[in-house]
This record gives C-alpha cells, sequence and structure tokens, in this order.
C-alpha cells in the first residue's frame, strides 16, 4: 500500500497496521495450513502445500509466498527491510539445498511487498515485476532507505527475536549504500500470461489490466494448483485505493473475474492481504466492489454529496477490518464513478 507520495501511504499502512493489532499472529485455517514451529525459521511461516510457505500476518505488511525446493526458491513480494533478511535467510533454510538459486516477483510496486528488495535482488539469479512498476518502483529507494533506518526498531517492536533483530541492524547499516538496482526488479513483464520455471515448478504471470494498481500481478502455480493474486484481494478487510497508483474499481472488478477463472473448488488462494483461504475469497472481494458500486451509484443518482456518502454504512461492509480506510474505498470509486 505504499506509492508516491510514499510517505503518505505508507503512513496509511502503518496505521492501519496499528489499528489492527488484534490480528497479530497469522493463524489459518488448519484445514488450509500447518503453521511451522517457531524453532525451524525465524518468521512464522505457515506450510499451505508441500513446499509452498507463506507469510500471512497483518502486522507486517503484504503476504509474501515462498516456493522451496531441492533446486530453487520463488519469492513473491519481500515486505518491508526488517523482515527481507530473514525472509532471505527463511528460503534458504526452506530449500534442501542451502543456498539454491533465487527468483523473486513483486505482485505490484507498493511498498509493503516491495521495500525490502534491496536485501534479496542482489541475491537472486532472476526477479519480476509489471512494467509500469519499475519506474515505481525505483522512485521508492528513499523511502526504503528510510524504512530500513528504522528496521531495529521496528523488528523489535513486532516479533523481537535475536536472529531478526540482527539482521534488522545489519539491514539499517547496509541502506546508505543502496542504489536504485538494489530495489529494481530485472525482468519487466507485460501482457496477460508471461510463463517463467523455478526448478521443476512452472509458473504464470498475468497481468489483468488496471485494478489496485496499473501494474498488478496474479502468480499462477498451474501444476500445484495456486494462486498468489497480490492485493486484488483483500480477505476480510475493506481495500486499499490508492488514487496515484491508478486504481479503478471497474478495472478491478474485471482483473478479479479473470483471477477467478483460474481457480476451482480445490485452488488455494493467497491474497495481497488476510488469510489464505479458497477461491470463495476472490469471489467475496468481487461482491464487495460490485456492492460498493452499486449503492454509490445511486447515491450519485439521487444527488448525495461525496462528504454524505462517505458517512454511509452498508451491511456488506459490516464486521471487516482496516475500518479506517472504509471512507477512502467510498471517495475513491464516488470520484470514479462522477467522472
Amino acid at each position: 500500500m505504499n506509492h508516491q507520495p510514499i510517505t503518505l501511504s505508507r503512513r496509511d499502512s502503518l496505521k492501519l497496521i496499528t489499528l489492527t493489532a488484534a490480528t497479530a499472529a497469522f493463524t489459518p485455517t488448519a484445514a488450509l495450513a500447518t503453521l511451522l514451529k517457531s524453532q525451524d525459521t525465524i518468521l512464522p511461516w505457515a506450510q499451505i502445500s508441500p513446499g509452498f510457505h507463506a507469510l500471512a500476518d497483518l502486522n507486517t505488511g503484504g503476504n509474501a509466498l515462498i516456493h522451496a525446493t531441492k533446486d530453487a526458491v520463488l519469492l513473491i513480494d519481500t515486505k518491508f527491510p526488517y523482515l527481507a533478511g530473514a525472509i532471505r535467510s527463511d528460503a534458504n533454510l526452506l530449500s534442501s539445498a542451502g543456498h539454491p538459486p533465487l527468483t523473486l516477483i513483486n505482485t505490484h510496486h507498493h511498498g509493503d511487498h516491495t521495500a525490502g528488495n534491496a536485501l534479496i535482488i542482489p541475491h537472486a539469479t532472476a526477479s519480476y515485476a509489471h512494467t509500469n512498476a519499475i519506474p515505481r518502483i525505483q522512485s521508492q529507494l528513499a523511502t526504503a532507505q528510510r524504512a530500513a533506518k528504522s528496521a531495529p526498531d521496528q523488528a523489535e517492536k513486532y516479533i523481537n527475536t535475536p536472529a531478526l533483530n540482527t539482521l534488522a541492524s545489519k539491514a539499517a547499516a547496509d541502506s546508505n549504500n543502496w542504489t536504485k538496482e538494489h530495489i529494481t526488479p530485472t525482468n519487466p513483464v507485460d501482457g496477460k500470461a508471461n510463463k517463467i520455471e523455478i526448478g521443476n515448478t512452472k509458473a504464470t504471470l498475468h497481468h489483468f489490466g488496471t485494478g489496485h494498481t496499473d501494474n498488478d500481478l496474479v502468480v499462477h502455480f498451474e501444476n500445484d494448483n495456486i494462486v498468489h493474486t497480490g492485493d486484488l484481494v483483500f480477505n476480510a478487510i475493506h481495500p486499499f485505493f490508492d488514487p496515484s497508483a491508478g486504481v479503478t474499481a471497474m478495472g478491478w472488478l474485471l482483473a478479479l473475474n479473470q483471477a477467478y477463472n483460474l481457480c476451482d473448488k480445490h485452488t488455494k488462494v493467497i491474497p495481497g492481504h488476510g488469510e489464505p483461504g479458497d477461491q470463495s475469497i476472490i469471489k467475496n472481494q468481487i461482491e464487495y466492489l460490485t456492492q460498493l458500486i452499486t449503492n454509490i451509484q445511486i447515491e450519485i443518482a439521487k444527488g448525495t454529496s461525496k462528504e454524505d456518502t462517505a458517512k454511509m454504512q452498508w451491511d456488506f461492509m459490516d464486521g471487516l477490518g482496516f475500518e479506517s480506510i472504509r471512507e477512502r474505498a467510498i471517495n475513491a470509486v464516488y470520484d470514479e464513478l462522477s467522472q
């Protein structure tokens, strides 16, 4: 949820994280994931399928996914600098190869998905992001460096283990030397079906048009029946609307429907935020946006002001996390439909 003007968006993100402290530990449903023992890894990854491990804690930014085999590691998103060193260490641990070739995919440019890039990309054999994400990520270098300076404090605040604290302190010390090359994915992708291979694993990177941002990627592991949606899906929380990133509710709906078509009833879905689930979490996001658009269209037709519409609360919005951005979502859609 981090974009230029990056400082404002990152503050928004950190406020949301603070307000959702009740979800400090990721506890996925037992049928979907088995939480690894804490002594196995630095961070609390959840195994959602053999070789696939998700870090889906609302307190630590966008969800990350590691796919580790004996031959290679694929990482989706890097979170913040205070976590990225531990993510790389855990990726090596989870692979029986010890230090296998590492491939990175950024699902989009927001800082809670990319601010840790500098600790990953220099060690990666390949790194991918949508073409539109590249200049946006590059523009966030100074913000990533500032985040790294606060990494020791963040590590102590959120997890506070000796291993994490050591890696976070190293990130802070090294950040003065970071350049745009440290944070920029080396393989820009575009179009709707970009196929890559990591060891014996095949994945397809889909861009379904502008939705949450103008550079969203959905990662589909066809043979494993796993889909990582990036921030096209916010599970059980209000979605984050960033007008500066080109957000469009109508485009978002189109992208979600195409992501849903990748799934069947057995597909395991990793959202950008919130717990992993099945295809129903994509359907829920479709229904949220559909009802949001419909209700706001009604108010616009009635002549209700944007300010009054933003204060409304409809049933489909009840009981969701990130309540502080409910009005932000309404305002963004109101502006889009009015134009």
